[in-house]
């Protein structure tokens, strides 16, 4: 049953009781649409420029070619395990060992 023949039915019943007739199907559609037009029109004058879809749009769009072209390496090369690598200033040396670990955290040579 599509929704003439609803309407119908809808109207036909409401007459045996003495009710008012239902809405017809699609009486408010254009009302609907130039209520949105006009929210549109409305949004885009109030809303700043460089907040509006196609500065967005380009915003990501610059964005996703900056990290597109920034280089990455392939793979990660820790240091082999006989060679020291000299950490940070300020951030404790990691040996994987606990107990060489906790003598470097307590040392206070650094």
């Amino acid at each position: 049953m599509n929704a003439s023949q609803q309407h119908l039915l809808d109207a036909y019943r409401a007459a045996q009781r003495g009710e008012a007739p239902p809405v017809q199907p699609g009486a408010d559609t254009v009302r609907a649409v130039r209520e949105v037009l006009l929210w549109r029109r409305f949004t885009s004058v109030v809303t700043d420029p460089a907040d509006r879809f196609p500065a967005r749009a380009l915003r990501a769009v610059r964005s996703l070619g900056a990290s597109l072209r920034r280089p990455r390496p392939l793979h990660h090369d820790p240091a082999p395990s006989g060679t020291a690598v000299r950490p940070a200033a300020g951030h404790p040396v990691r040996t994987g060992r606990p107990a060489a670990d906790a003598r470097r955290a307590a040392s206070p040579c650094g």
